[in-house]
């Protein structure tokens, strides 16, 4: 059995309703599936999805006080004012300056650009660079993506005589600042009927206004923003992003093809994905690690030339924000570990430490979220102020920014939303916060929260899996947060051979088959569990479909996401020249402490021992406590049978020869059990023993269908007896020459099937027997089945896997 990494939220959407999709849209049925589980089943309205068009785009001046701000900077350009427009550091950030930029010099205006230094700064307004604004006479000064929150700040400026006009999309707070126009559709007032925008999003619905048209060539800006800034792909942001990519594929700035380039691709390549993976990570290292401004000179580049310099200087400052994330991460990981070990670590991870760098600070706890699955935050001390600045990242079902809220007391300052957040506190309030934030969580978080939900769009078979209907999935880009790649489900498909990827084989491809058809998986960094998923097994396994263009070739491949199986992978590698070398080559690719070795043998229980005592691994003979050939020996069996009953889960079972007797096979059944959590068995022969298994045609002694035949053919001749071991079934174990013991198993089961009529002591060959097939006689199965198991060793390598995949899934 393996099991699953994620609960898998399975789809409920009628078949009916996709049907309908299907035949009204003309898609397939993979594409109606998908699009029916997410909701669409009006199909005007999902006609809109599929085809969305810039006639979507909703009227600007639906937005509380976009005519105030329209206004304000129309008086400002006409009057000949000048304008600061002071952003924020990260990727929406930068694309928001960047598209002011180009709207400010297409209106005439007299302006500049500001955007605080992450580090010495912070997020938002601050007071010393409203002074700055003021000394260099700025009369107006808009924010993007920020301001919503700066109540004193924005104070501050009226008092010194600078206007605000605010642009965000961040969560409001109750008190609002006062300002010439707060523009964000998040407001609990405004109408505007689209509340996902981002800050580039809502710069992007500024700029129509100003304008008097949707600014279709600012689009890509807008795009960048909001995919980057993971906003839901629906709605208004479909349109801009689709408008964005569309614009960046035909029409790329100077600047979005420089970064391309240094990202390893051409930009008419760009996709939502290469947009979140690789164009971001380098736009938000420049204000992670140095100054945001290399990123807006980047975007608003003219010459190919500039745009190189400023795309390879960010390039190299995202690989040494990789490699700080590495090492941060190693020693968060370190800390968190040593907090596991005292039994000190709640159900919320924080974690502070000087020296820390708080631009990076997200991404670290988004590795700790990944890896253990755990509200996580990450906070750098200052060592001169003593004060702690970090991020966090939640899991689904624990809202960060409520849970803040709750902590507001102990923080200088906080903001965020339910998934992320940053805050800043002293030091000494680290271990309140987390206290508390445990508490919160437990309160809040239900046992299974505890383990990652994937929803699944569809179960299909590989039979619905064709080259045209996976093509026709890229009608739903482009993915992204509320528009996902569409997740599917495959069931009961056979895994036929795998094999590693990659320098270093940290990859992994394998092959799937079902009812005839077949496509290969690739699992990335899954190159050490090709073992685990040997040939045959049959799985479950979720993943996004795509299509795969080699030397124009195309076909369907999976990109691989989890699986589940309710099978062992049972390895038969008996007849092995040498099972210790064998034995070497499995301890060396395992965990100790994902290892059981049963063994056929004392001796070779002695040598498994010497050889991989120390491991970890659990090591025992097959008799259960008081069985052990006779003669106990509470040295050996004290330490290896306990060990190998309670040791707890383990993935791998070695068997070291295969057992011979009822109580070892007692033994193997249990270590067998679906409930001990067993992923896969290998099979070697015993190494302390010369002999080897037979053929596996395994004859036996367990009677033929002709055999039954003949004893029953003995009673109908003689009609009438009285049971006793030396009377009729004496008579009939000589005639035929079977043991005793088979010829009375042979009666029973013909008393079960009703051919004998027994009352009594008294039997009688019934004389018109129904028609039943010998294996309807639960005796009849019973006594096949200890036959069999009796003879493990003789089987073959088919009816060893069945055999063992009956005990795994016995209830």
């Amino acid at each position: 059995m393996i099991k699953s990494k994620y609960r898998w939220d399975m789809p409920t959407a009628a078949a009916e309703s996709v049907d309908e999709l299907a035949e009204r849209l003309g898609v397939t049925r993979l594409v109606a599936g998908v699009l029916a589980e997410r909701g669409w089943t009006d199909v005007q309205d999902t006609i809109d999805f599929l085809e969305p068009t810039v006639e979507g785009l909703l009227d600007p001046f639906l937005m509380k006080d976009m005519r105030q701000a329209a206004d304000r900077i129309e008086r400002a350009v006409r009057e000949g004012e000048r304008i600061r427009v002071y952003g924020d550091y990260d990727a929406d950030g930068v694309t928001s300056t960047a598209l002011m930029i180009r709207l400010l010099t297409e209106l005439g205006a007299t302006f500049d650009t500001y955007i605080p230094h992450r580090s010495r700064e912070g997020y938002g307004l601050n007071n010393e660079a409203l002074d700055r604004a003021a000394e260099a006479g700025v009369d107006l000064l808009i924010t993007v993506d920020n301001g919503i929150s700066a109540v004193g700040q924005i104070a501050y400026a009226t008092e010194i005589g600078i206007d605000v006009v605010v642009t965000d999309h961040h969560e409001p707070p109750e008190t609002l600042p006062r300002a010439v126009a707060l523009v964000n559709p998040k407001q609990k007032d405004c109408p505007y009927p689209f509340k996902g925008l981002c800050g580039a999003g809502v710069a992007f619905k500024l700029a129509h206004a100003l304008l008097g048209r949707p600014m279709l060539e600012y689009a890509d800006l807008a795009a960048i923003g909001t995919i980057a800034d993971l906003m839901p792909l629906t709605g208004e942001n479909r349109i801009i992003a689709r408008l964005g990519l569309e614009s960046m594929r035909s029409r790329p700035v100077a600047g979005v093809r420089a970064l391309a380039r240094v990202a390893g691709f051409e930009a008419a390549e760009l996709s939502s994905g290469r947009i979140g993976f690789s164009l971001a990570p380098r736009l938000n290292a420049g204000g992670r690690l140095a100054h945001a401004d290399s990123a807006v000179q980047l975007l608003t580049a003219v010459s190919e030339e500039a745009a190189d310099v400023y795309a390879l200087e960010l390039d190299h400052l995202n690989q040494e924000r990789q490699a700080l994330v590495e090492q941060t991460f190693a020693e968060a990981d370190g800390m968190w570990q040593s907090l596991l070990e005292r039994k000190e670590a709640g159900r919320v991870i924080v974690l502070a430490k000087e020296g820390w760098n708080a631009g990076i600070a997200g991404l670290v706890a988004s590795k700790l979220v990944e890896k253990y699955y755990q509200p996580a935050f990450v906070l750098a001390i200052d060592s001169q102020t003593q004060l702690c600045k970090g991020s966090g990242r939640s899991i689904e079902g624990f809202d960060l920014y409520a849970a803040l809220k709750d902590c507001e007391d102990l923080m200088e300052h906080y903001g965020g939303h339910q998934a992320a957040a940053g805050l800043t506190l002293h030091r000494d309030r680290v271990t309140l916060l987390a206290e508390r934030l445990d508490r919160l969580a437990e309160q809040r978080l239900k046992e299974e929260d505890w383990q990652p939900k994937r929803r699944v769009d569809l179960c299909v078979t590989l039979g619905d899996a064709t080259l045209g209907a996976v093509e026709q999935l890229s009608r739903l880009e482009p993915f992204g947060n509320g528009n996902p790649a569409p997740r599917i489900a495959l069931r009961d498909v056979t895994i036929c051979d795998s094999r590693t990827m990659g320098k270093e084989n940290q990859h992994l491809k394998f092959t799937i088959e079902q009812s005839g058809q077949s496509i290969d998986v690739v699992a990335f960094g899954m190159g050490a569990q090709r073992e685990r998923l040997a040939p045959g097994l049959r799985i479950d396994l979720l993943g996004e479909l795509s299509v795969n263009e080699w030397n124009g070739n195309r076909k369907v491949q999976m990109m691989f996401q989890d699986l589940r199986s309710e099978q062992l992978a049972i390895a038969d590698r008996r007849g092995e020249r040498s099972p210790w070398a064998a034995m070497e080559r499995i301890a060396a690719v395992s965990s100790g402490t994902e290892l059981l070795i049963g063994c056929a043998s004392r001796a070779g229980l002695e040598e498994a021992l010497g050889r991989f005592g120390e491991s970890g691994a659990r090591i025992g003979l097959y008799h259960p406590p008081g069985l052990e050939r006779g003669v106990p020996d509470e040295e050996v069996r004290g330490e290896t049978a306990a060990a190998m009953e309670n040791g707890g889960a383990a993935q791998h079972l070695v068997l070291l020869g295969l057992p011979s007797t009822e109580s070892e096979i007692v033994a193997l059944k249990r270590w067998l059990a679906p409930e001990r959590g067993l992923e896969r068995v290998t099979v070697l022969d015993d190494p302390s023993s010369s002999s080897r298994r037979s053929t596996g045609k395994g004859s036996g002694a367990f009677p033929e269908r002709k055999q039954f035949a003949e004893v029953y053919a003995l009673c109908r001749k003689k009609g009438q007896w009285l049971e006793g071991p030396d009377g009729f079934l004496q008579e009939t174990a000589q005639t035929t020459g079977l043991p005793l013991a088979v010829v009375r198993m042979m009666h029973e089961v013909f008393i079960e099937l009703g051919f004998i009529d027994s009352r009594g002591a008294s039997r009688k060959a019934v004389s018109d027997p129904p028609k039943r097939p010998l294996d309807e006689s639960p005796r009849y199965r019973r006594a096949k089945e200890q036959n069999e198991e009796r003879r493990l060793a003789e089987m073959s390598a088919e009816q060893l896997h069945l055999w063992m995949n009956g005990c795994h899934s016995r209830v």
